[in-house]
């Protein structure tokens, strides 16, 4: 499109953006989610969107590094990413809860030194815990 048509169609925009906000008391409170259009920082579940979760641990050498650990909420699978900037092995252990209360550990071994996902079979854990042994698998 030229921009000597793109113009008068954005005047027009303008105009009719002016006339809507014209006739709106000025004491009347608009719904919130007419005044942004920019999406919301915290995702809602109930539409649609999924959470990120992170989580990390120091490292025992070298000193000030961590594992970074990051995995979604997902409805069939939970896939977890990592980032082991240790030198040494770490425990990622997922803790999931069935429907009748009973609960499960699925555990993923990190390698020092090492990045990558690993994909487990259940959905949404209940918690995640990154320890440097084996504590509940």
């Amino acid at each position: 499109m030229r921009y000597s048509k793109l113009v008068p169609a954005l005047a027009g925009a303008g105009a009719a953006l002016a006339m809507l906000t014209a006739s709106t008391p000025a004491n009347a409170a608009a719904p919130s989610s007419a005044l942004s259009s920019a999406p919301s920082s915290a995702p809602s579940r109930e539409a649609g969107t999924l959470s990120v979760h992170r989580k990390s641990a120091t490292c025992t050498s070298p000193r000030g590094n961590k594992i970074n650990v990051s995995w979604g909420d997902g409805n069939v699978s939970t896939t977890v990413y990592f980032n082991n900037h240790c030198n040494q092995k770490r425990w990622i252990e997922l803790k999931f809860v069935k429907e009748n209360h009973d609960f499960f550990w699925k555990c993923v071994g990190v390698n020092g030194r090492t990045s990558g996902k690993k994909k487990v079979g259940y959905s949404n854990p209940d918690k995640v815990v990154i320890t440097k042994e084996r504590t509940h698998c």
